[in-house]
């Protein structure tokens, strides 16, 4: 209940910092003014949707979502659609009608999607009408339906950025230096204690999986099955080719799915923040994996208690030796919640508690995939 209702503040907290932009801290700035950089390329509508909810009502709009996803993934993903597709109908007509959501777009998006999904249940019963409304099939399309309503709904509200991400690869600078240094340094007073030693050298392996293959072990699979998605990843120490580890699996887009991940944690978090990015020696695992794109994934303290991360892409090149990516924390500018933005601070790098891999559906990407990791570490 603590941990609910430290959310609860904490969206509250976010939604009121984006309509006064006064009160944000110094320290996300830097942030802030990227911000306002994308907001001005054509979010305006999306503007007038927020500031015509006060921060409560907004804060609370999203926290029945997100609520209701939580229980309703699980009954969808153990075969009760229609259970699902009921908790989203509830929560959608429940919105649609509170007096306090007084932005009507809102309020028509949420009943369009009610009534596509009552359209579905319909059509299905008069193809059917010994059980076609029932059918297993039919009320996935329904929960879907509605679900597509619910997530659009989160988009309007935290208008998520539309900019595309920089891929850094092997062969460019990306302008890390410059990069690094938008990012504002926190004052002294307002650091924390250093969780690590500092470290003299220039980079610092986190993950050595050449002396260590076995550091796989430490990886869990974190895949669309959360959303209903029958991809599938992990990460292994490689076999008699080598000592390195493996990130292998399969994108498949049934079911809206779409992605695979692996994720090792820090615990209560190490501090990183005498260093500028984060490396990662890659090759391709074979032929196929040749060419595709991968996103590193980073958690913070605060991303742990939110549901929040960040993610940045990075590519591999042909099937061949290994190569270096160098990701500059300043890449880490998209913190986002099941794909979609949200508003909060820079990256804590003095608080890591999580990195991961992952493999996004889209051009390239959707199938089979390997990739070879010999070592994932931090640069100066």
């Amino acid at each position: 209940m603590r941990a609910v209702h430290a959310a609860l503040g904490l969206v509250a907290r976010q939604l009121d910092a984006a309509s006064n932009p006064l009160r944000r801290s110094v320290a996300s700035r830097s942030s802030a003014d990227k911000a306002k950089m994308s907001f001005s390329r054509g979010a305006a509508r999306r503007v007038s949707i927020r500031a015509s909810l006060s921060p409560e009502t907004a804060e609370n709009v999203v926290m029945q979502i997100s609520g209701v996803i939580k229980f309703g993934a699980p009954m969808y993903n153990k075969g009760d659609a229609r259970g699902c597709a009921r908790l989203y109908r509830q929560t959608a007509l429940s919105i649609a009608r509170d007096a306090s959501v007084t932005s009507e777009e809102i309020r028509s998006c949420l009943r369009d999607a009610v009534a596509k999904a009552d359209e579905i249940a319909r059509k299905a019963a008069e193809e059917d009408p010994m059980g076609g409304e029932e059918d297993q099939q039919t009320q996935e399309r329904v929960a879907w339906a509605l679900r597509r309503g619910l997530d659009r709904v989160v988009d309007l509200i935290m208008d998520p950025p539309v900019d595309e991400a920089t891929v850094y690869r092997p062969s460019d600078e990306n302008d890390a230096d410059d990069a690094a240094g938008d990012v504002d340094a926190p004052a002294e007073d307002e650091a924390a204690t250093p969780r690590t030693p500092t470290v003299d050298a220039e980079t610092a392996a986190l993950f050595d999986f050449a002396k260590t293959p076995d550091l796989a072990g430490r990886w869990r699979s974190l895949n669309d099955g959360v959303m209903g998605g029958v991809s599938d990843g992990r990460m292994r120490a490689a076999g008699s080719g080598g000592a390195h580890a493996v990130f292998e699996g399969t994108v498949r887009l049934e079911n809206d799915g779409g992605f695979s991940s692996v994720r090792a944690s820090f615990g209560s978090g190490i501090n990183l923040s005498q260093f500028r990015g984060f490396y990662v020696d890659v090759r391709p695992g074979d032929e196929a994996s040749a060419g595709k794109e991968y996103l590193l994934v980073v958690k913070d303290d605060e991303c742990v208690t939110t549901q929040v991360n960040f993610k940045a892409k990075f590519g591999v090149g042909k099937k061949g030796g290994w190569e270096r990516v160098e990701v500059p924390f300043a890449a880490f500018d998209r913190p986002e919640r099941m794909g979609r933005a949200v508003m909060r601070g820079a990256l804590r790098t003095e608080a890591v508690c999580e990195v991961g891999l992952m493999v996004l559906k889209g051009e390239g990407n959707v199938g089979a995939f390997a990739l070879d990791v010999l070592e994932l570490g931090c640069f100066k």
